[in-house]
């Protein structure tokens, strides 16, 4: 009778302390403020990480170049004829790749004769079998992790005779890209495939090429009264080129900073 009156009086205790609720629910429990905020420093850290791998994998990707590389053909002719369906070949090359690495291709169709004539005439020596751009093509990624992916996917499907990384060693504009010469598998023939990211190519098709024709026309002043550049046309071409590198940089910060950290 005594155990029975201390276990009700006990249950009676623990009614009066914590009510209907579940022991459970009265004790301390983290907030959601500090849960949100611990995930998103999970989240920060790891994308930081991701994101720094894929810059350094960028940067390492070597500038190189085969020797002697030439078409298989010497007369222009000859190589028009082939370069045709080269060109669809290499379409279909990039088409695929765009498709594997979430890129976007660019394909703007085999050089027109009249420059390639030119081409040969005034940076070849006359030598039709250098003309190694007259199949060409690119591919535009949204972000480096993909760029990563479509350099791979053409090393791995067609034999790459040059590549010129200038996410590693930028052009004095500040323009970054990466240049691959390669050799299709089935046509045997040379083609050139760039590769950009989006907001870089924006700026040098849009911004960057507005400042380039300004420059070329203050020069071209210059070499049509066959004279040296003046005092005041040098300061506006620095600053032209100031303005150009100051584009780029920022177009390249976006890539290589998380959101979440400049958010």
């Amino acid at each position: 009778m005594v155990v029975h009156s201390v276990a009700r009086a006990t249950c009676c205790l623990l009614l009066l302390t914590f009510g209907r609720n579940p022991i459970a629910q009265t004790l301390p429990q983290p907030s959601a403020h500090k849960q949100v905020n611990e995930l998103t420093a999970i989240h920060t850290e790891s994308t930081l990480h991701n994101l720094t791998h894929s810059i350094n994998e960028l940067q390492q990707i070597p500038s190189w170049r085969a020797h002697n590389i030439t078409q298989p053909y010497n007369q222009l002719s000859v190589l028009y004829t082939n370069a045709f369906p080269a060109q669809q070949e290499l379409n279909m090359l990039l088409e695929t790749s765009a498709l594997y690495s979430h890129s976007k291709a660019l394909l703007p169709g085999i050089k027109s004769q009249q420059r390639a004539k030119t081409k040969i005439a005034t940076e070849l020596n006359g030598h039709t079998n250098k003309l190694t751009d007259i199949v060409r093509g690119s591919l535009v990624c949204d972000n480096i992790s993909d760029l990563i992916k479509t350099y791979d996917f053409i090393a791995q499907h067609a034999s790459v005779l040059e590549v010129k990384n200038r996410f590693s060693a930028p052009a004095a504009s500040g323009y970054r890209d990466i240049k691959m010469l390669v050799r299709l598998n089935n046509s045997g023939l040379v083609a050139e495939v760039q590769l950009h990211l989006e907001a870089i190519a924006e700026i040098k098709n849009g911004e960057e090429h507005d400042i380039y024709e300004m420059i070329q026309s203050i020069e071209r002043l210059a070499i049509a009264q066959d004279r040296e550049l003046n005092d005041i046309e040098k300061m506006k071409i620095k600053r032209l080129q100031q303005q150009s590198k100051a584009l780029y940089a920022q177009a390249w910060k976006s890539y290589t900073t998380p959101l979440s950290l400049v958010s």
